[in-house]
Formats: structure tokens, C-alpha cells, sequence
């Protein structure tokens, strides 16, 4: 036996064994290594199905817009460690989103749903010096602001009964006219908030051109602790918002604060989706950027805060509630894990007895190669990662009836050959040669194919298991021809020429028989 393939049987042990380390755990996790990904009806999970408004959306901009939203979902999703998701856009205006392994359909669909808008404002004060109330607005039978250079819509936060600042109604501009909402966003009349006039009137913090303070400034957002270990967030701004930071700051700032004193006339309030989130004393007339929200945060609370902040604001929103939502049991994933692997491994062992019945030692090298297949399979599902659902599992299923397909073709041949008179060690490097124009004939065609459902199932009719099932059966296509053409013909030279075979019965071949 040549050197040279003393070497690659040696590479072919190594990379199984490689192969066996990444691959094990299957499932679960073990040493700090999870096991293999697997999609929503295997692991059960959410699936959600949201319709875009683009009420307020130019048409042309439809397609754009899809994009953006699908790109920040991803990167929220993403941010809060949800494995695997699948996020697609169906049809014109529609979001599929599928999180496996959530069990909380609610909190996805917070997740999803959360426009995670920032915006920055200030109280509103009256000509006497004191800050605008709900109850001002209220008693007003011809609307006139305090704050006569902004006539955009007025956020009224007060204190709840434990003390802490909530949202109580707003003062909103549509269609020509001026109504009142209540904390939900439901038009109401002016009665229905009387209970919360003493709110205060909050307008949008504006830069010396008009230009407003809003989250879509930001460069970047992340946790930082103070010196007492209490939770923050620093935030950092683009150019744009640098400069208009820093000149509400310095209308905002008191250079003759010298007693320190928390009053609504300098602070600046920090809003994500009309919730007052914190409104710190601003301490400095230039902050060349960066700054910092603080609150009372849990890590959790503090953790989804940067994350809607780095992923930014929907460009659009979704109209509530979502077309479909539906929680997969994860005792049913299990269930199909199950007799998912259980079919699997019945088609392997149904194939190996096929073929050492028929065709025996080689046979019994092809069964042995079908299994460093099926390892090597699954180590590239894991590390490339592929999401294994019910249609990925059947395209692997079928993937392991191609890979035994280009043996049968190479064994025939080698079998023609033996008949024919040649020696074991030449009719297997002859059978190999004649047998490889059919099996790259045979297997490029079926690449193709699998190229095109690819193609048909992301962009045509965004139908994740037709991708998975092509993915899947394209990557094995391509691992059986190697196994078929290096690892069979490696391990039948080792056998052959190791002297371990001398009669061709091993072969199920009879000299003179057809």
C-alpha cells in the first residue's frame, strides 16, 4: 500500500474524530457546547405573522422600507440572543417571524411589535415661569401654546401612586385639527383627562434650525456601571446629533445653579415611545457627543433598552394585532426530534444490510463510509450552522440514498472489471475512473436543482422549509461525492492491498458469471 494513501486514510481518522467532538452533544448541552440547531417544529417556539401599515409610507418607498424593518427586527431579535430566528418578508407588506425555542409568545411579540422610538424633550413653561399643565391645555376653548415657536403634539406625564412618572394623555396634530388621546393612544374628549391635569406638557427638544433630538442620531448605545455599581446606559451620537446635543444643552444648562437644586426648567427628558424613561439635570452646556441614561434599571430592563436603541426604530409600524400567532408545543417538537431521528436511522441501517447483502466487502466499505458521511453531515449543520427542521431532516434523509447511489454506480463497474479478468487492485482504479463521469453527471444535476429551489423558496415563496430542504440535500450531495470517490476508495485499497482479501467471492463476483 502506497504511502500516499496511508496519509489520506490518516487525514480520514482525524477529520471523523474532529467530526465526533464537534458533533457530540446531538442535543442539549454538554462541556460548554450546545447541540444541533433545530428549527420551530422540532423545538417549538413563536410563530408570528405581522402586516406592514404604510398608511404614511410614499409607495414607491414600499420596498425599501420592507427591507430596513426586516434588517432591524434581525439585528433586535439577534441582540436579545433568540437562536436561529427566521425573519422573511411574505408577499408585498407582510413579516414572518418564527423564534424557536421562545416560550413567551407575549414577550416576542413585545420584541417584534416595539417600535423603540427615542426622542428627547423638555417642559413646556407658561409666561408666569411655572410648567404647562394637562389641566391648562384642558380649560382652553380657543388652543394656544405657551410655547408659541412649537405647535407639534404635547406629551402630559404625571405621577402614579407610587411615585413614579407615567403618561397620562397627549395633545396630538392630524388631518387639520388638534384632539386629545389618552395614555393608550385613543382619541378622547377633554373631560375623559381631567383626573390628570396636573401633568406636565412636554414638547420635543429642538436644535437651533428645529431639528429634533431623536434616537435616529445615536452612533451607539451599550451598559456601563457608575462608581456605585448602579446600572447605565452611555450613549454616543453621530455628527448631526453631536451639535444639536450640545446646543439644547447649552439653552437648557444653569451656570448659576450653585446650589445644586433638581428643577424642571434645566432638565432633559428622555422619551422611548412616549414613556418617560429618566429626565437628568443637564450639568454641563457641552458634552462634545456623549452622555448617559440613568434609571432605576434591572439588567434585564437595561439589557432590552440597548438593544432597542442600537437597533433603531421600525421605519413603519405593524398593524396590531399580528394576521397569525401561534405557539408550537415544545413536548410536540420533541415528539418529531423523535421519530425524526428514529426514520433516519432506519434508512441508514435499511441501506447498509442492502448493501452487504449484495455486494459485501464492498458493501461493508460503503456501510462504513455511509457513517463517516452521516458524522461529517451533521459536524457542517453545526458549524456552518444550519437550522434542521422536519423538510432539512427529509432532504438529509434523502442526501444518505445519494450517497450510497454513487458507490452502487462505482461497484457495478468494478464488478465488470473483475468479471473481465483484471486484478482486484486494477479493476478498482478502473472502476473508479469509469464510473466518475456518471456520478458527476448525476449529482451536478442534482446541485442545480437545489440551487433553484434555494432560489424559489427565499424569493419567490419565502417558504423556509423548501430552503431547508434544499440546502440540506445540496450539502450532502456534495460531502457523498467524496465520501464515494476518496473515503470508499481508500478504505478498498487498504483492504486490497493489504493482503487482508484474495478471493473475489468477497466481491460477490464468480468468474464467468454475468
Amino acid at each position: 500500500m502506497s504511502k500516499g494513501n496511508i496519509v489520506v486514510l490518516a487525514l480520514i481518522i482525524v477529520v471523523f474524530g474532529f467530526g465526533l467532538w464537534v458533533l457530540l452533544p446531538l442535543q442539549g448541552e454538554r462541556l460548554g457546547r450546545t447541540g444541533l440547531h433545530l428549527g420551530l417544529d422540532l423545538v417549538g417556539g413563536v410563530h408570528l405573522v405581522y402586516e406592514a401599515d404604510f398608511k404614511d409610507v410614499d409607495p414607491d418607498d414600499q420596498s425599501a422600507v420592507m427591507e430596513r424593518a426586516l434588517i432591524t427586527i434581525q439585528n433586535r431579535i439577534d441582540k436579545y440572543g433568540v437562536a436561529e430566528p427566521v425573519i422573511q418578508q411574505v408577499g408585498n407588506d407582510r413579516i414572518m417571524v418564527q423564534l424557536p425555542g421562545f416560550t413567551d409568545i407575549d414577550a416576542a411579540k413585545s420584541l417584534v411589535q416595539q417600535t423603540g422610538f427615542l426622542e428627547f424633550r423638555e417642559v413646556e413653561f407658561k409666561p408666569d415661569g411655572n410648567p404647562a399643565t394637562l389641566a391648562d391645555y384642558l380649560g382652553q376653548t380657543d388652543l394656544q401654546f405657551y410655547e408659541t415657536g412649537d405647535i407639534d403634539d404635547r406629551v402630559f406625564v404625571g405621577q402614579n401612586d407610587l411615585g413614579k412618572d407615567e403618561t397620562y394623555g397627549f395633545l396630538k396634530y392630524e388631518d387639520g385639527a388638534y384632539h386629545f388621546e389618552d395614555a393608550a393612544g385613543n382619541t378622547v374628549a377633554a373631560d375623559a383627562l381631567s383626573a390628570y391635569g396636573a401633568s406636565v406638557a412636554w414638547v420635543k427638544a429642538r436644535g437651533d434650525s428645529g431639528t429634533p433630538l431623536t434616537g435616529d442620531l445615536l452612533a451607539d448605545a451599550y451598559l456601563t456601571t457608575t462608581q456605585s455599581g448602579q446600572l447605565q446606559i452611555a450613549i454616543e451620537w453621530d455628527d448631526t446629533g453631536t451639535v444639536i446635543f450640545d446646543q439644547i444643552a447649552a439653552r437648557l444648562y444653569d451656570p448659576l445653579g450653585t446650589s445644586g437644586a433638581y428643577t424642571l426648567k434645566h432638565v432633559l427628558g428622555i422619551f422611548l415611545d412616549n414613556t418617560l424613561l429618566s429626565a437628568p439635570k443637564v450639568n454641563s452646556s457641552k458634552f462634545e457627543g456623549k452622555g448617559v441614561i440613568s434609571g432605576s434599571f434591572t439588567l434585564a430592563e437595561a439589557e432590552e433598552l440597548t438593544n432597542l436603541l442600537k437597533s433603531g426604530s421600525l421605519p413603519m409600524p405593524l398593524k396590531q394585532p399580528p394576521l397569525f400567532e401561534e405557539k408550537v408545543s415544545a413536548t410536540l417538537g420533541a415528539r418529531f426530534v423523535e421519530m425524526s431521528w428514529l426514520a433516519g436511522l432506519i434508512g441508514i441501517i435499511l441501506v447498509m444490510v442492502f448493501m452487504l447483502a449484495y455486494y459485501r466487502l464492498p458493501g461493508l466499505v460503503a456501510s462504513l463510509a455511509l457513517v463517516f458521511y452521516g458524522v461529517i453531515m451533521l459536524t457542517l449543520f453545526k458549524l456552518i450552522p444550519v437550522t434542521l427542521s422536519l423538510a432539512g431532516i427529509g432532504g438529509f434523509i434523502v442526501s444518505i440514498g445519494m450517497a450510497v447511489d454513487a458507490n452502487v454506480l462505482i461497484f457495478e463497474r468494478l464488478k465488470e472489471e473483475l468479471r473481465s479478468g483484471r486484478t482486484l487492485g486494477a479493476a478498482i482504479e478502473t472502476g473508479f475512473k469509469r464510473a466518475w463521469s456518471a456520478i458527476w453527471d448525476s449529482n451536478v444535476t442534482t446541485v442545480i436543482v437545489c440551487i433553484i429551489l434555494y432560489w424559489l423558496g427565499s424569493s419567490i415563496v419565502a417558504s423556509a422549509p423548501v430552503m431547508g430542504f434544499a440546502l440540506t440535500l445540496g450539502i450532502g450531495v456534495v460531502v457523498s461525492m467524496f465520501t464515494a470517490v476518496v473515503v470508499t476508495r481508500t478504505l478498498l485499497r487498504f483492504v486490497i492491498h493489504g493482503g487482508m482479501v484474495r478471493h473475489l467471492a468477497w466481491f460477490n463476483v464468480y468468474r464467468g458469471k454475468q
